[in-house]
């Protein structure tokens, strides 16, 4: 597609729709990236919550255990056959008593799957167990609840110890209590199957939760239903020296996730296609009166103007680039004006009958001297065709010349001319074709001799007026546009860029003693960074290259290589300001010398302004 064909109201229609689709294409992909962190943010949470729940379990478990424990620890019966010794402890009458607990129950012993009850003296070694339960657990206490009795002070030997450990039988869960109160005699240890509880993390996190064994095979489960709804949550549950015991699956219901993060999409696109299409609309109807409108009427306007209509200007109301381009046309417009009259002059300053007629042979300029031999006024012109001003078939006579394949350019021919009276008078004369509007048409000159003296020296004063005017013009258009015209010298006219440049050279100067002052103000006397200067004033912009900021803008104000041709004195008068604010603040002593810099500065921003004027 060639660029000429596009229009800027359909090239902004485009660039719009373009943004209004990339929008909506961004949006989707933010909303799936959005629902994907929700959903491991829901993950997470849930893994949290269950791995809350698990501690929770344990420390119900924990609780259950100290409390069978503490009341087998304290019985008197039990205390006192073991204080005897550990040689003539009758096995028989301990076993028994332990067995008690699983006979006859014991407060909680719905909310514990007891396992097994066993006794240790001071040394640790095994005096004696219960006869339930399974009989290939050792008979050493799990290693880890053994390292925390060899390690902790004597001072905590009161204090119950319990564990989460890998047996032969799986995972158990032990809580170890001292026998025989304040001076206990041995240790007793309370073992469950932790399996029992593990549905309590489903009534904790009301979830339904399944649990594994780390072979992958299912164990337990609370009773809630899993629906296609739920998403699973996975959770290892390590033992106290860190052994992974359990797998635990939770089931996060997500439907209403969903539910919510689908509606949040439709928000969200519905309302960037709003967006757009108001962005769209609100921009094309800027567009329509600030340019389009403007636009086409500059473009009828040169139109007609290039068309011969150099009376007319184009209208500069609009933006100030169209205002400036219909200046500019204008301008150019009042020069081809002024060029084709000073060219008028000349050509009205030959007695010959000078005539130019388009293709409709229609007149389209007389110059003086047609208009005295023919008797027409001026304003008469445009009213007259070839055949008002020759009686002679001036088309046959070219046409037979085209048909006879002269090699002239001119053709020299006798014409009866029709006077405006009515009389016919003959003239020599010279039929050359031109270019008319972009159309072939024809020039005619009548020849006429004058061999008056008076008249030659008549003819010549007018000459010379006509090349005095033309010189005045050429060098009015010189000034105006130095260099567009070769062979005149415009040295005179550049002293104004001198002082510009002057100017411009003095402002950057103090530009730089400005910012430097304010930064040596901001990191000596109050104490703060460069990059804390940019952040908090809100001036500069902040850059990050490579995940470092850094003040790119602000570095170049620093140095008077860098500094821009064209500095922006208002933000460094603002960074001035902001500056002094602080240091007053923190009562800084060398703000005073920015101070000085600052008035100075102003001073001279303000003459470049009134100068400017």
């Amino acid at each position: 597609m060639r660029i000429e064909s596009l229009s800027i109201k359909s090239l902004t229609i485009g660039i719009f729709s373009m943004i209004g689709v990339t929008a909506i294409v961004l949006s989707m992909f933010a909303g799936s990236y959005f629902k994907r962190s929700a959903l491991d943010a829901q993950i997470n949470s849930l893994s949290r919550v269950i791995e809350v729940a698990s501690h929770e379990m344990l420390k119900q478990v924990r609780s259950h255990n100290f409390d069978l424990g503490m009341k087998l620890g304290h019985s008197k019966e039990l205390v006192s056959l073991f204080r005897s010794s550990n040689d003539t402890v009758n096995k028989g009458k301990l076993e028994k008593l332990l067995d008690d607990p699983f006979i006859n129950g014991f407060v909680g012993f719905s909310d514990i799957d007891l396992k097994k009850i066993r006794v240790y003296n001071l040394n640790l070694e095994l005096i004696g167990q219960n006869s339930e339960g399974p009989d290939n657990m050792g008979k050493n206490l799990p290693a880890f609840i053994s390292t925390i009795l060899n390690q902790r002070p004597p001072s905590d030997r009161l204090k119950a110890i319990d564990a989460l450990w890998i047996s032969a039988d799986g995972p158990m869960f032990s809580t170890l209590v001292p026998l025989g109160g304040l001076r206990p005699v041995g240790y007793l240890e309370v073992v469950v199957n932790p399996v029992f509880n593990l549905p309590d993390i489903g009534k904790i996190t009301r979830t339904p939760v399944r649990m594994y064994s780390m072979t992958g095979e299912q164990i337990n489960a609370n009773t809630q239903q899993i629906t296609d709804g739920h998403l699973p949550v996975e959770f290892i549950l390590h033992a106290s020296d860190g052994t992974p015991a359990f797998k635990i699956v939770g089931y996060e219901n997500i439907d209403e996730l969903n539910s919510e993060m689908e509606q949040t999409q439709i928000m969200t696109i519905s309302g960037f296609l709003l967006l757009s299409l108001s962005t769209l609309l609100f921009a094309l109807w800027m567009f329509n009166r600030f340019m389009f409108t403007p636009v086409s009427r500059l473009i009828g306007d040169m139109a007609q103007i290039t068309h011969g209509k150099l009376e007319l200007t184009v209208s500069n109301k609009g933006l100030r680039e169209f205002h400036i381009l219909a200046d500019a046309f204008n301008s150019m417009t009042a020069q081809v004006r002024m060029r084709t009259n000073d060219l008028q002059r000349l050509l009205d300053l030959d007695d010959s009958a000078l005539m130019c007629f388009d293709h409709d042979h229609d007149a389209v300029y007389f110059n003086e001297g047609a208009t005295r031999l023919f008797g027409y006024a001026s304003d008469e012109i445009v009213d007259l065709d070839i055949a008002d001003l020759f009686t002679d078939d001036i088309a046959s006579l070219i046409n037979n010349d085209d048909n006879d394949n002269s090699q002239k350019e001119n053709d020299y021919i006798q014409l009866n001319c029709k006077h405006k009276d009515g009389h016919v008078f003959l003239h020599d004369a010279i039929i050359n074709s031109v270019d008319v509007m972009g159309k072939s048409g024809f020039a005619i000159a009548l020849n006429s001799k004058s061999n008056s003296q008076q008249d030659s020296s008549t003819q010549n004063d007018q000459r010379l007026n006509a090349v005095e005017q033309t010189l005045s013009s050429l060098l009015a258009f010189a000034k105006d546009n130095p260099g567009a015209v070769s062979g005149i010298d415009m040295a005179g006219l550049t002293g104004v860029d001198n002082v510009e440049d002057t100017q411009k050279a003095q402002l950057r100067e103090h530009v730089v003693k400005v910012m430097n002052l304010a930064l040596t103000c901001w990191e000596h006397d109050i104490g703060r960074t460069k990059l804390e200067l940019a952040e908090e004033s809100n001036i500069w912009p902040v850059y990050m290259d490579k995940s470092t900021p850094t003040t790119r803008t602000l570095d170049k104000y620093l140095n008077i290589e860098l500094c821009p041709k064209n500095p922006r004195s208002q933000r460094a008068i603002d960074t001035a300001e902001f500056v002094i604010r602080h240091g007053s603040k923190a009562k800084a002593e060398k703000c005073e010398e920015l101070q000085s810099a600052l008035d100075v500065f102003r001073q001279l921003v303000s003459g470049i302004k009134s100068r400017g004027k």
